[in-house]
């Protein structure tokens, strides 16, 4: 019986051992020989090896026989006293004592503590003997390098796949990056989108939500301008308000795999939803990735996230581009057809002005945006007599504009009725205020210059007073008529009458003229503008509109957009 003790502890069996375990690098057949060597030499029926994992600050169950309680694969933490020598008595650990665990053998190698070797009572339920302990820890002592070696081969291994996994998250990112880079098309890059979603991640549910430029005109956006762009798995209909609220504040990662659940998230995992990924630009959120769990069961692993952040700002991108684009093809149409209605507009206005016998005439419109508010017109009645009409819609734009197009039309229809100055504006009146709402206005001055009679008589319907500056420099302004246009029908109006002569300047304005603004807010006006007038009216009617348009400029230190359109005609007797 001594024989045969000696001989399964001699030198050459624990050689043999050693050999064995050193000549493999799989780490499953070198921790399972090493815990079979031991429970056969020590004659015991439980063992089990636990392998420290750093990163998780616990111990994962590599190999176990006989012990139902201690599964290969899971993780357990377990509280060492020490980790110096062998582990017995009241030293070993509670957590493996409760298993049967009665003898513990720290496994390192260098400075490196790789784990545990945990051995049962023998079957002959005798004590150990000190040549069993001393074999056992020469056995776990020359074992150490062979799981080092194996551990090695393993992280290596792992480290290969993890850099495999990485080329082909890339390649299938370049990938998607071409395809996202192809289209402007947002129904295609939704569904490329969600087919990267579940061909990559295995993700079924999910909701892409984003906030882009002037979103908040879209139909498909809510009050705090952001679009769910794409959802499947989830009705859009699903996500309040609130909750699209408070997704926008977010700045970290959202998990909801744990319970309970914050009452603001809770509208999400109702839904499905347990990762929430918030994309940011320039530091704030602007879209959101919210998806369901995988379809297999699966914990989104930290590889998992960086490849849907990559992919979530991808997809951002890409579809933002989508709308600026599509806002840009809106914009450009909007362009052009305000080019065109600028264009009709100025072809309601006269190309030329007419030659009349008598008078020098020059005339100035600048709109202050694309289509005016404001109308000029001169039209001649004969050989003698000439028409001059000017007016100004309240407001600015398209709106005004199509109210000074309905005011030509009314004047034009007048023109060949026999109806006098005051009449005509009577009718205008009624058709303005008959087919406009009570809150627009026109301001319109009309008069007749007759050049057998050499006077002009006019009808001042609100406008801003023409300024007529005699040869001597006297002034007088041009103020008889009524109420403005629009605001009710039936009102009368009165026509007023002067004698003009030679060297007379009469200049007609709209409220455009006096109301420039400089730079400090402060205002061309009337007294400036008649000052100018009467220094400047021995020269030629362009030359008199020309020095006026080149003080206003100087005034405005050449405003790129004027506050209001600019209308001016000037008249001088010859």
């Amino acid at each position: 019986m001594t024989e045969t003790r000696t001989d399964r502890f001699d030198l050459r069996a624990l050689y043999e051992t050693s050999q064995l375990l050193s000549s493999s690098l799989d780490l499953e057949f070198v921790l399972n020989n090493l815990l079979l060597t031991a429970m056969s030499k020590l004659l015991v029926t439980k063992g089990a090896v636990l392998l420290f994992d750093p990163q998780l600050d616990a111990y994962q169950i590599a190999a176990s026989k006989g012990i139902a309680g201690l599964k290969p694969g899971e993780t357990c933490k377990v509280t060492c006293k020490s980790l110096d020598g062998l582990m017995r008595g009241d030293d070993v650990p509670a957590e493996l004592a409760e298993h049967g665990i009665v003898l513990v053998f720290p496994v390192a190698f260098g400075h490196r503590e790789i784990g545990l070797v945990g051995l049962g009572s023998k079957f002959t339920r005798k004590p150990f003997e000190e040549q069993e302990l001393e074999f056992m820890l020469s056995l776990v002592n020359m074992s150490s390098a062979a799981i080092h070696n194996s551990l090695m081969v393993e992280e290596l291994k792992q480290a290969n796949r993890d850099l495999d996994g990485k080329v082909q998250q890339l390649n299938t990112l370049f990938d998607l990056s071409q395809e996202f880079n192809a289209t402007v098309d947002r129904s295609r890059l939704v569904k490329l989108l969600s087919f990267a979603l579940m061909g990559q991640m295995l993700v079924q549910k999910h909701v892409f939500l984003l906030k882009t430029p002037d979103s908040a005109s879209e139909k498909d956006a809510d009050e705090s301008g952001v679009h769910i762009v794409a959802a499947k798995g989830v009705k859009k209909s699903d996500l309040s308000e609130s909750t699209i609220g408070s997704l926008c504040a977010l700045r970290e990662l959202l998990l909801l795999d744990d319970e309970p659940v914050p009452d603001q998230w809770q509208e999400l995992k109702d839904v499905g939803i347990t990762l929430v990924l918030p994309i940011a630009q320039t530091g704030d959120t602007c879209a959101m990735l919210c998806l369901g769990p995988k379809m297999t069961g699966q914990d989104y692993q930290p590889d998992d996230i960086e490849f849907l952040y990559a992919l979530g700002n991808l997809a951002f991108v890409s579809l933002q581009n989508s709308y600026l684009v599509e806002h840009q093809i809106e914009r450009e149409r909007l362009e052009e057809e305000m080019r065109l209605a600028r264009e009709i507009q100025e072809r309601l206005q006269p190309q030329e002005l007419p030659d009349f016998e008598g008078l020098e005439m020059a005339s100035l419109a600048i709109p202050s945006h694309y289509v005016a508010g404001d109308y000029f017109d001169m039209i001649k009645l004969g050989d003698n007599r000439l028409l001059v009409a000017i007016a100004d819609v309240t407001g600015k734009g398209v709106p005004a504009s199509l109210l000074m197009s309905n005011l030509q039309a009314a004047l034009h229809i007048l023109i060949p009725m026999d109806v006098t100055l005051e009449e005509a504006v009577v009718q205008i009146n009624r058709v303005i205020s008959e087919n406009t709402g009570f809150d627009k206005f026109i301001t319109y001055f009309h008069g007749i210059y007759d050049n057998t009679k050499r006077n002009f008589e006019y009808v001042n319907a609100g406008h801003n007073p023409p300024t007529l500056v005699r040869a001597n420099g006297e002034i007088e302004l041009l103020e008889i008529g009524g109420l403005l246009l629009g605001v009710m029908t039936g009102v009368p109006y009165e026509r007023g009458m002067v004698e003009m002569g030679e060297g007379d300047v009469l200049a007609i304005f709209t409220d455009g003229v006096t109301e420039a603004m400089s730079p400090d807010e402060e205002e061309y006006g009337e007294e400036r503008l008649e000052k100018l007038l009467k220094e400047s009216r021995h020269l030629s009617a362009t030359e008199i509109l020309e020095a006026v348009h080149a003080d206003i400029l100087v005034f405005t230190q050449n405003a790129p957009v004027l506050s209001d359109d600019l209308t001016m005609i000037v008249l001088k007797v010859v």
